[in-house]
């Protein structure tokens, strides 16, 4: 039984017989509509074509005509046979390089920790960088974005005004390239934003800056203000680090007279990472192949298997790793 808000159209068999003489002659004819209620109406239809007369109807083979769009159409090229296999004929070189110069000017931002539909970061990130004027957003992955804008300056001050977050959830940028990972869980490396205090001043160069940056991992940029030395109280540097690392406080420098001194290490944000996985994706905490210790009642222990401990301590893995 159809809803009672739909209205069901009487077919033209259904028509009254006062309109017959209409329908044959293919006039406009009122529309009979039965409601749920079982309340009729009635509208105007379409001309109904007499018999013989052509149908208004499209071909089925029209709904896969070539489009007449000239950037949705493509080209076949003849694949080839590697022992046995079919595979895609190379593309010249030229293709390569010129889908990078289409990409050059984009970034890629991984959202770290929480989930969010593409629609809502781009409302926040459009809000933050009102600024650099028009960019697009596509959504790669999870959590993983490529931001496309219309020129390098435009990427460059989003790389350099940072750290960025999306409701609070740190935003991990990096300029793209080719041959970079786009997926949070298969990253090793992460750009972090790190603060760098008790700096001489001579070491207060893009050069001395890098040598210091590079005992956390391989430098990248330094925000504008650092760029312009406006305040030396601190450095503020985003360096490209490791699930591994193990985010150091201090930095020993040498000096050129050979005494040392320490630099001081600050981090506005810290990603989760699992070393075990050597990824940023969880923590080594939530980690599904870290074992962890849990407590039971000794007897239900001893009925199990043998206790590791005195206490009815025993080793057990998460839901999804292999039993001992």
């Amino acid at each position: 039984m159809a809803p009672e808000n739909v209205e069901i159209v009487a077919s033209v068999t259904g028509v009254p017989g006062k309109y017959s003489d209409a329908i044959q002659a293919g006039k406009s004819v009122p529309e009979i509509a039965v409601s749920g209620k079982g309340k009729e109406t009635v509208g105007h239809s379409e001309t109904v074509p007499s018999p013989g007369q052509p149908s208004s109807a499209q071909p089925w083979k029209n709904l896969f005509a070539p489009s007449k769009n000239p950037d949705s159409s493509l080209e076949f090229f003849q694949p080839i046979l590697v022992d046995g296999v079919l595979r895609a004929k190379p593309p010249p070189p030229e293709v390569a390089v010129k889908g990078a110069e289409e990409w050059e000017n984009s970034i890629v931002a991984f959202l770290v920790g929480k989930r969010l539909p593409g629609n809502n970061v781009k409302s926040v990130l459009e809000r933050k960088w009102s600024q650099v004027g028009h960019f697009t957003i596509h959504v790669v992955g999870n959590g993983v974005f490529l931001v496309k804008f219309a020129n390098g300056q435009a990427r460059d001050w989003v790389l350099e005004n940072g750290p960025w977050d999306v409701w609070g959830f740190h935003l991990a940028v990096r300029k793209w390239s080719k041959d970079m990972v786009m997926a949070l869980e298969d990253c090793k490396t992460i750009p972090i934003w790190v603060k760098l205090t008790r700096i001489p001043v001579q070491y207060w160069t893009k050069l001395g800056l890098s040598y210091i940056a590079s005992v956390l991992g391989k430098p990248l940029h330094m925000d504008a203000n650092t760029t312009k030395r406006h305040a030396l109280s601190f450095a503020r540097v985003c360096i490209d680090m490791e699930a591994t690392s193990t985010f150091l406080d201090n930095i020993v420098l040498e000096l050129e007279d050979g005494t040392t001194t320490n630099i001081g290490v600050e981090y506005p944000w810290r990603p989760a990472s699992c070393t075990l996985c050597k990824v940023f994706d969880h923590s080594n905490k939530t980690c599904p192949k870290a074992a962890r210790r849990e407590w039971m009642p000794k007897p239900v222990v001893l009925a199990q298997r043998k206790s590791d401990d005195a206490e009815g301590w025993i080793t057990v893995k998460r839901k999804g790793s292999n039993q001992d």
